[in-house]
């Protein structure tokens, strides 16, 4: 798996319960409440995620619709697998139209080939560069 260097920074609840970045030089003082991190941590990822939208149209599945297909469409569908390939989400938002379990499975299926196709081209990307 690739090292990712991405941290989650130290936050708190502000007095209307939204989340908020604490500066490390002020110590998170200005915040009456504890801060939820006491520190930045890395990000840590068991597997990568990979992401596929599709558009239902009768009988037919568009993958990967652009911002003006999307619009037009019903039904959207957006399947997320990890890296060994399990669903790790589904999302179909509103919309008069019921996504088939065939076209749900079908949906999958092009995810799988999908997120296959993006490991390869992540690992020929990350074999590339020099990694701490």
């Amino acid at each position: 798996m690739p090292m990712i260097n991405v941290q989650i920074p130290v936050v708190a609840l502000n007095d209307d319960g939204k989340v908020v970045f604490v500066c490390e030089e002020e110590g998170g003082e200005n915040f009456e409440k504890e801060p939820v991190n006491k520190e930045n941590r890395k990000l840590k990822l068991n597997s990568i995620p990979f992401s596929l939208t599709c558009l239902l149209h009768k009988k037919y599945i568009l993958a990967d619709p652009t911002a003006e297909e999307e619009s037009v469409m019903e039904t959207i569908v957006t399947v997320v697998l990890d890296s060994s390939g399990q669903l790790v989400s589904f999302y179909k938002p509103g919309g008069s139209v019921l996504a088939y379990t065939s076209a749900v499975q079908d949906c999958i299926a092009l995810t799988r080939q999908r997120s296959k196709e993006l490991q390869i081209i992540l690992d020929e990307a990350i074999s590339g560069m020099e990694i701490d």
